[in-house]
């Protein structure tokens, strides 16, 4: 059967015809071997589905496809995870392909491990292989590298390794742009003897859902307009849409989000340019569907950041954030918010977990008519991730 032509939609993943797509081994290589982008992600996903001899004729591809950046790595990692057994055929494959791969295999890789740890299928040795890796990924990062020592720890912890808090502690100690948000999600996920149960739950779930930023969004409802959002005058002052060069630096992950915002910007937000805009409605958030699909810790560090992010934006750059174009929420996140927080701060406020957190938020304005330029948020919160792995990149 030939691959069908509807399995990507605007750059998005057609969940509908990706289900109903059967195409046989043959033609899903071949395919497998010339798409790129979400095309390849469709394809790695309907290979994840298969078995048998089928399944094992889409695996050399997959492998290649750990080096893909974006989505079409993750669904080959994805896809090695829902194939691999217990033979070790996949385990081995995708360790010898981390070992003197680039960023994007490494990561990739060792979300695939996570998926077949995920499933129970990987070796006795996993663990020691991984362990090496993980001082790997330190000494890279000693050398100036980009080390990924957080994504080789989350493998341990999905395995439930032993000597796991030591090694979080020595990443901590010796990558100061490794994400200590997730070390410190995974010391707390462990800490009783415990496997990472919120990442084997994310897994082993319906792929839509592990996809779901990525799949073609349901038909637009309309919402009511919402007055008291759109009280405020509009703006008169822009930031411009830059950002800056430089990575951001480590955070303390037991430090408070806070930050005092107070001398951001000349002149008070309230006489500068008329009247404040009427605050958001926090709470109003934190009860919407799209903070209640956040994990425990995700919903209290957006409960943080949201407000934050909304004094940045009327003392910085004298808007409403829900007036924000996604070029200029980018800004705000990556121009101005890492001049108003502490250094040890910035990385987490820019970590992986907190650009969940803001896509969470510009979805909610969004669905609620607050937001004036549609989903842009959303989209600024892409920009900024897209920026931070390119900076990634050039740094090693």
């Amino acid at each position: 059967m030939t691959i069908p032509a509807d399995l990507v939609t605007a750059a998005k993943l057609n969940a509908t015809a990706i289900d109903q797509a059967a195409p046989d081994a043959a033609a899903l290589v071949a395919a497998l071997a010339s798409a790129d982008g979400a095309q390849a992600a469709a394809l790695a996903i309907i290979a994840g589905r298969l078995s048998g001899s089928a399944a094992n004729a889409t695996i050399p591809a997959l492998v290649a496809g750990l080096g893909r950046d974006g989505v079409a790595g993750k669904a080959a990692a994805w896809a090695l995870g829902r194939l691999g057994a217990a033979d070790g055929v996949v385990e081995k494959q995708v360790l010898t392909a981390i070992a003197d791969g680039g960023l994007d295999v490494r990561e990739n890789g060792y979300a695939a491990l996570a998926g077949l740890a995920a499933r129970g299928v990987t070796s006795k040795d996993l663990g020691a292989q991984v362990t090496a890796r993980v001082q790997a990924e330190i000494e890279r990062a000693k050398s100036g590298g980009s080390g990924l020592a957080e994504h080789a720890c989350r493998v341990l912890a999905v395995l439930g390794a032993s000597g796991l808090p030591a090694l979080l502690q020595q990443v901590i100690e010796n990558d100061r742009y490794c994400d200590r948000f997730e070390l410190q999600r995974l010391r707390k996920a462990t800490e009783d003897g415990s496997r990472d149960q919120e990442t084997i739950k994310a897994i082993n779930g319906p792929w839509t859902a592990f996809f779901a930023d990525h799949l073609v969004p349901p038909p637009k409802v309309e919402a009511a307009p919402v007055e008291t959002a759109k009280s405020a005058p509009a703006p008169v002052a822009k930031a411009p849409a830059a950002a800056p060069s430089a990575p951001p630096t480590s955070a303390d992950p037991e430090a408070d989000t806070g930050a005092d915002t107070g001398e951001l910007a000349d002149g008070d937000p309230e006489t500068a340019d008329g009247p404040a805009p009427k605050p958001l409605d926090w709470k109003d958030f934190l009860a919407s569907p799209e903070a209640k699909a956040l994990t425990p810790q995700l919903l209290q560090l957006a409960g943080q950041l949201g407000p934050l992010i909304e004094q940045l934006s009327a003392r910085a750059i004298r808007a409403p954030l829900a007036d924000l174009t996604g070029q200029e929420f980018a800004a705000l996140l990556l121009q101005v918010l890492p001049q108003a927080l502490p250094p040890q701060h910035v990385q987490m406020a820019l970590s992986p977990h907190a650009m969940n957190c803001y896509q969470a938020i510009g979805k909610w304005l969004h669905r609620t008519g607050t937001a004036t330029h549609g989903d842009q948020l959303v989209q600024g919160v892409k920009l900024v991730r897209q920026e931070l792995t390119k900076q990634m990149r050039q740094s090693g």
